[in-house]
């Protein structure tokens, strides 16, 4: 059991939270909250202290990369791990100079997401 892992979701898309979110649980990452805009998952970070929070680069009305700035940007978040998920063919670089922490692409398979989640949060704590 991952215990005290905390994770959010944030995807405009029901079903990709679905999935994503169901995957986590299957890992074993019991602490889990979905969002569906970009707005909210702020207000969820402000009033929760999250690990790590996996975002839809082509979510709206703003996207993951913009939520990624606004987290990098806020003093208060500084610990807090990102995950971009794109369907788009963006460059890895160009993800990672946005902030994120890990990217990957779409379709994913259970066992990547799982395994990137864990890299992120592994390196994490390295950096504690």
């Amino acid at each position: 059991m991952h215990t005290g892992k905390r994770i959010l979701i944030a995807d405009d898309s029901r079903t990709m939270t679905n999935i994503t979110s169901r995957i986590l649980k299957d890992a074993n990452y019991a602490d889990i909250d979905v969002v569906h805009d970009a707005g909210s998952a702020l207000a969820a970070l402000h009033r929760k202290e999250y690990d790590l929070v996996i975002a839809d680069c082509q979510m709206q009305p703003i996207s993951g990369r913009e939520l990624t700035k606004l987290i990098r940007a806020d003093v208060r978040l500084t610990k807090v791990r990102i995950i971009l998920v794109t369907g788009l063919h963006d460059s890895d670089d160009d993800l990672l100079l946005d902030g994120a922490d890990g990217h990957l692409k779409k379709p994913f398979d259970s066992r990547a997401l799982a395994q990137k989640v864990e890299d992120v949060l592994s390196t994490a704590a390295l950096l504690a």
